[in-house]
């Protein structure tokens, strides 16, 4: 009796393993989809084009999604806090168009010139730099100040700041292009470590960067809570107000670096450049399960929605398919996302009110 009924339980044991074992596999999966989809295109890539896994392929792939991904990442702080931010891909450019022109100015009043030989940059490089990676954060600090002090919402402010930036780019260039072709300033475009693009590598960077700060500091904590529920954040003693404008800030730092690492690539910079870059980085936000809700994302999830995008446009460039619709298609696969984000919210909204 007793060996029947420990052969029972065996046999139960052994039954129920393998369902426990598939539930960690699709837990995996769920937690890890993204990757699995990158590894589809990429299949899909290597077996229907024998370019795409070559070495210049490759790098071309990286360095695509540098720009919109730093894009991406101060949009992430600011979808954090339930906020949005249309003025990057403008104050992107508008910043190395400042430092070019306060360094035209600079040189006006001290006896040297900046531009020479029809409109080209012979300035400091570094300077160029500074004042680019300054200027980026200043107007993010107006933006945060117009949406918190001004109580304009975020769309509408930063709706009016990209607008602004856009016409204050044609008066500073008069309508033409400068051309950054200083060794100082181009090599960080040019640039190959191993075969990797040096702008991918800053990428990567300030990506772990922002990883670390949310997860192992009281900023990510702070984000989290005012995004998650703005009221109970300010009866918690949180103050709503600085860690907004903190997220603009961090918008305009990442906007003024890739606009850096956008036009010493170009080798020049020009006041139509980067239209539309702004829907491309919320895209990479949002695809990585960013919530545009607030209270939910991770920089890591940016940058694997980045990859994947990045992925799936490098296909259809292998393809030879038109731009048009793989804007269409990366425009189709936002709104199936944000649905699924808002179904998932009331679900739980849901499940969360029939437990009370």
């Amino acid at each position: 009796m007793n060996t029947n009924t420990t052969e029972h339980i065996e046999v139960v044991a052994v039954s129920k393993s393998p369902p426990t074992q598939s539930w960690s596999i699709l837990t995996f999966l769920k937690s890890n989809m993204l990757l699995v989809v990158f590894a589809a295109l990429v299949i899909i890539g290597a077996t229907t084009s024998e370019y795409f896994l070559t070495p210049l392929n490759m790098a071309n792939l990286l360095r695509s999604m540098v720009v919109p991904g730093i894009l991406a990442l101060g949009m992430t702080f600011v979808l954090l806090v339930a906020r949005i931010d249309l003025s990057v891909a403008a104050l992107m450019i508008f910043a190395p168009i400042v430092g070019v022109a306060i360094m035209d100015v600079t040189g006006d009043i001290f006896g040297f010139r900046v531009l020479v030989r029809g409109n080209s940059y012979a300035g400091s490089a570094v300077a160029l730099i500074a004042i680019a990676l300054i200027t980026g954060p200043v107007i993010g600090f107006i933006t945060g100040i117009g949406v918190v002090y001004g109580r304009i919402t975020s769309f509408i402010m930063t709706l009016a700041m990209m607008q602004a930036l856009r016409g204050l780019n044609y008066v500073l260039t008069n309508g033409h292009a400068y051309y950054l072709q200083v060794p100082g300033f181009t090599w960080i475009g040019k640039l190959q470590i191993f075969g990797v693009p040096f702008s991918f590598v800053i990428f990567t960077a300030i990506c772990v960067l922002a990883m670390l700060v949310l997860r192992y500091t009281i900023v990510g904590r702070r984000l989290m809570a005012i995004g998650g529920d703005e009221k109970a954040a300010l009866l918690a003693g949180i103050n709503v107000k600085f860690w907004v404008i903190f997220t603009f800030v961090i918008s305009g730092f990442c906007a003024g670096l890739a606009g850096i690492l956008f036009t010493s690539r170009l080798q020049s910079v020009d006041a139509p450049l980067a239209l539309g870059f702004e829907l491309t980085a919320i895209a990479f936000a949002v695809v990585g399960g960013v919530s545009l809700s607030g209270g939910r994302g991770s920089p890591y999830r940016t940058f694997l929605g980045a990859l994947v995008i990045s992925t799936m446009l490098n296909v259809f460039n292998m393809w030879g398919l038109n731009t048009w619709y793989q804007n269409i298609a990366t425009g189709g696969i936002v709104i199936l996302v944000v649905m699924i984000d808002r179904f998932t919210r009331e679900r739980q909204r849901n499940t969360l009110q029939s437990a009370v």
